[in-house]
């Protein structure tokens, strides 16, 4: 029996622990590892890709293109949650199985989103540069306590941000498509629109995949509805928000500042390099020893069930199995 490959695309793998590539040896795989240090590229390197049963995924883009080549491809796993970098409707119709890590990047996404509130609302980041450059330069600053946070999407991620904003005793708000009641009921989290989030909000913070739905979303008509000590955050995907609006209320003095975690063009902080109101990071929300940790074992873990799945006989065993890809897919 040939040993099937599966090709790590992603090209930071491996750099916490070397445990994931341990359990694709160990359960027979080749692995295929992208030393380019870059974003691979299919085009550039396709014989990485013809050679793949499997590939573990980062933000490299997989079009209705690649999909037609590649159709020996059998599962994309992704190491995160966001899938707007793969056309899923070619995964779907090459019978490509497109699977994600669940919530695992959600408490360090959190954690990221309350300490850049902080930072805001106490100027840390302005009066740090002021010293560097031989300057005293004390700003009063804002408590967290006493502001009111609007989270835009209820989804995992938001909801470890309400969480910690709750422990702070802010005022919650928030707006969903779906509705958690037992979550807003515990967290004293109080439904709202889109607009109430803007006009009602000192820290707003987004947790959004990015679809046709949400594209564009957040655009120039909401940003002018916030007060001008509102702050603004994005972890979720530069899509969901108008950047070229947000910057211009920056550059305005129309908002009071703003953290960005993720761009129109990856490695590009454009339109937002020259502001110093806001805090530029570049895409690290997931970032943390135990979250790209345990996502990438999950990516593992994910090739090792599906590739399971035609090694079971009993009935009870097929159902697992199936259960877990249901749960972890998104085609």
């Amino acid at each position: 029996m040939v040993n099937k490959t599966v090709l790590i695309a992603i090209d930071e793998f491996a750099a916490v622990s070397d445990e994931p590539i341990k359990m694709l040896e160990q359960a027979g795989f080749k692995v295929l590892i992208n030393d380019t240090k870059e974003t691979l590229d299919y085009k550039i390197n396709p014989e990485m890709y013809a050679s793949a049963d499997y590939v573990i995924a980062g933000l490299e883009p997989y079009t209705a293109e690649f999909f037609n080549e590649f159709n020996n491809i059998s599962v994309i796993s992704r190491v995160g949650v966001g899938t707007d970098c793969i056309d899923l409707n070619a995964a779907t119709n090459s019978n490509a199985k497109v699977m994600v890590t669940s919530d695992k990047p959600s408490v360090a996404v959190a954690e990221l989103c309350i300490s850049n509130m902080i930072s805001l609302l106490r100027s840390t980041f302005k009066m740090s540069n002021y010293l560097k450059s031989g300057q005293w330069v004390p700003i009063q600053g804002r408590e967290l306590r006493s502001c009111t946070v609007g989270v835009i999407g209820m989804g995992s991620i938001g909801k470890e941000v309400l969480k910690r904003a709750h422990g702070f005793k802010s005022d919650l708000i928030a707006y969903s498509r779906t509705w958690d009641e037992e979550f807003a009921n515990e967290y004293s989290v109080k439904r709202k629109t889109l607009e109430e989030i803007f006009k009602e909000s000192d820290v707003i913070t987004i947790h959004l995949p990015l679809s046709p739905e949400t594209n564009g979303l957040i655009n120039k008509d909401l940003i002018k509805l916030a007060d001008k000590n509102t702050i603004i955050l994005n972890t979720s995907r530069a899509g969901v928000i108008d950047n070229t609006a947000l910057a211009k209320a920056l550059k305005s003095d129309q908002l009071f500042g703003a953290s960005v975690d993720v761009f129109d063009e990856e490695r590009d902080p454009y339109p937002y390099g020259d502001l110093d109101n806001v805090i530029l990071t570049p895409h690290i929300g997931s970032h943390t020893l135990e979250t790209r940790k345990s996502m990438e074992v999950m990516a593992v873990e994910n090739i090792l069930m599906f590739d399971s799945l035609s090694k079971q006989s009993k009935i009870s065993e097929i159902k697992s199995i199936l259960s877990y890809i249901n749960e972890h897919s998104v085609n």
